[in-house]
């Protein structure tokens, strides 16, 4: 006679049937299943259910399993890219824009080659961060009405983000030797 009673063999039935109980519960669930004809049965059917989902997986072709790995793979990178170009733009505009903004000149200067350095160490986009400094400077120029000042902040700011990313390249260089 088995000492279980059957709604906590119901409850314990998923463990039981993904084989994720102890060696004695199984034996007592065994048990009760040959005694008991309603827990049979819903052991049958819950069987039978798992056994439909692992055949739904399994019906997918090789070349239909690769292609979905593969969007699923594509869908991630690309995600993941909008993501990145993003974070570069966003920090570019920040430290351009401090840069512009700041008062004093040299206090300006750590951010706008920290934040490139930061960004050439994350990632291999040197020629989007520096266009995007360029970019972010002009427009700032414009918006403050200094149109004047385009050529040199232009050189300033080319000149700190190429250091930024130069000191980011000769990090990365030192990594791989």
């Amino acid at each position: 006679m088995s000492k279980l009673k059957c709604s906590i063999v119901e409850d314990l039935m998923p463990l039981y049937i993904e084989d994720l109980l102890n060696e004695e519960t199984k034996k007592d669930i065994e048990l009760h299943l040959d005694e008991c004809e309603d827990c049979k049965e819903v052991y049958d059917e819950l069987k039978k259910g798992v056994n439909l989902e692992y055949e739904k997986n399994m019906d997918l072709k090789e070349d239909e399993y690769e292609e979905l790995k593969t969007d699923t793979l594509n869908s991630i990178k690309n995600y993941l890219n909008k993501i990145k170009y993003i974070l570069i733009i966003f920090s570019i505009a920040v430290s351009v824009g401090i840069s512009i903004l700041g008062h004093g000149f040299l206090s300006t200067i750590p951010w706008i080659i920290i934040i490139p350095f930061v960004l050439g160490l994350l990632y291999k986009e040197n020629m989007l961060i520096i266009a995007t400094a360029l970019i972010f400077n002009i427009l700032f120029n414009i918006i403050l009405q200094k149109p004047d000042y385009i050529i040199f902040t232009s050189i300033y700011i080319l000149l700190c983000t190429g250091a930024g990313l130069f000191l980011a390249d000769s990090i990365k260089n030192l990594k791989t030797n």
